[in-house]
């Protein structure tokens, strides 16, 4: 008898790097597109460089307009919520405020009033154009708030670019998982197959011995049964693989039956497995989008910490204008000198203002810095984890190279073993029952090769993600233009 074997598990072990294997690379890259876990990340990178973006609106210019009447009005320190109006008149004023670099605010109007009772007039009308600006001395300086809020939008950003990094780098890791879980699953199933038919053959075989009177009747028994065994044992396998292409499908993030292209039979040599490169910790830290992530959130609570300082700054305004005023008797927008004695005026103004208590801002100061100390702890953890993670597939990756080695040495003596078996079955010389016993040896080592070989790819996967896939443009960063 032929003994004709299907080593399905070498197939693993020739797909290494991934980087060779254009039917991985496809996959992954039809993941990494439109897996849903990583389109939400990139919506909500989206949603982080247009809020960054949505600041601009502070140089958008207001425009305002008040109209009333003010008799025997007082105005009073600190007064806010609406315009002030000249006493004992009817008016209209309206302008424009825009804020300037690189660090003030210009307002520029314009004001008709009727001013009733006017001593010597009656009503009279009077017009008035003027511009004045407003500059932080202290507080915002240089519009600091405005700064402070770009960082903080910026760090937002940042956290998201890398939650976008981490959600694609995680995908291909599943992806991977679950291709080199097919492949393994497809080579049970192979080696399944092979051992049903060796099975078919033998009870063939027991059958014809019977009946020339070489073996006895009873020895097709357990042929019979072994065979009904493997038949069970292929039909699960059989399941396990096309459950395996369903996890396959989720990882990537579709519901289409998917099919495995690879030939077995074109990839039986065993190629030469190198071992895994040296990568600096620092570097694999870097590269990882959770540890980029945290980094933003740390710079994002930091930047939080100097908005709280900025909040306890003392309030110190310069104020400064010019205005043109006229009067006419009968008509507005007139501009003569009627109870104006110069029609060109101008202020300059020094507004000091400050906080009595500041228990909100030291006690949003010291949430800020618990902050900082928890994102901390967590950059620690995550380093600790990748540190673990990138030990623990190094580990396992000489292992299973090991492992690869031994079972590989043991699957011709287990093949030598089966075809003595046979041999001697065929002379009368043994029962079926150890021949399919040496059967189920060739058939339990080659799944021990195949299980070898699909953890050495695991655990290249793993080392693999574990330093950020180094060698991908996906690790560059995305920079927003100020």
């Amino acid at each position: 008898m032929n003994i004709r074997t299907y080593s399905f598990s070498v197939l693993l072990v020739a797909l290494l790097p991934f980087a060779v294997c254009s039917e991985l690379d496809e996959l992954v890259k039809e993941g990494q597109g439109i897996n849903p876990s990583v389109q939400a990340a990139k919506y909500r990178m989206e949603q982080m460089l247009l809020k960054h973006y949505e600041l601009s609106e502070f140089f958008d210019p207001s425009l305002f307009a008040a109209l009333g009447r003010a008799d025997t009005a007082r105005n009073l320190p600190l007064q806010t919520g609406y315009t002030s109006l000249t006493n004992n008149s009817t008016e209209l004023q309206a302008g424009v405020e825009v804020s300037v670099e690189p660090g003030a605010y210009v307002s520029a109007g314009a004001a008709q009033r009727i001013l009733e009772d006017e001593e010597g007039y009656g009503d009279l009308y009077q017009t008035m154009f003027g511009v004045k600006v407003r500059i932080p001395l202290l507080r915002d300086r240089g519009f600091k708030d405005l700064s402070l809020k770009k960082a903080m939008a910026m760090a937002e950003y940042n956290a998201a670019t890398g939650a976008m990094l981490g959600a694609t780098q995680s995908v291909r890791h599943t992806i991977e998982l679950a291709y080199i879980s097919a492949y393994e699953n497809l080579s049970s199933y192979r080696i399944a197959q092979e051992a049903t038919k060796r099975f078919q053959n033998l009870h063939n075989e027991a059958i014809e011995l019977s009946k020339m009177k070489v073996v006895p009747d009873f020895q097709t028994f357990q042929t019979k049964m072994d065979l009904q065994v493997g038949l069970e044992d292929e039909e699960n396998a059989r399941i396990k693989f096309e459950e395996s292409l369903l996890v396959l499908a989720k990882a990537i993030g579709v519901t289409r039956n998917l099919a495995l292209k690879g030939n077995p039979d074109e990839m039986f040599a065993i190629q030469k497995v190198e071992d895994l490169q040296e990568v600096a910790k620092e570097a694999a830290f870097e590269a990882r989008g959770e540890y980029i992530q945290c980094k933003a959130n740390l710079q994002y609570a930091r930047t939080q910490v100097e908005s709280a300082d900025e909040e306890q700054n003392d309030s110190l305004d310069l104020n400064f204008g010019i205005t043109a005023q006229g009067e006419h008797e009968t008509h507005p927008f007139g501009m003569e000198k009627l109870v104006t004695d110069r029609r060109v005026g101008g202020e300059v103004t020094l507004v000091w203002k400050r906080s009595l208590d500041y228990r909100g801002a030291n006690t949003r100061r010291a949430r800020y810095e618990a902050r900082i100390k928890e994102v901390q702890e967590l950059l620690k953890e995550i380093e600790i984890g990748i540190s673990n993670e990138i030990a623990t597939a190094r580990l396992n990756y000489k292992a299973a190279m090991k492992r690869l080695d031994l079972v590989s040495q043991g699957i011709e003596a287990a093949k030598q073993n089966l075809a003595a078996e046979q041999e001697r079955f065929r002379l009368g010389e043994t029962t079926s029952s150890i021949v399919t016993d040496a059967q189920k040896n060739l058939t339990t080592i080659l799944r021990r090769q195949a299980s070898a070989a699909a953890d050495l790819m695991r655990a290249r996967a793993n080392f693999n993600y574990a330093t950020g896939y180094r060698e991908d443009s996906n690790t560059k960063e995305t920079k927003v233009k100020e």
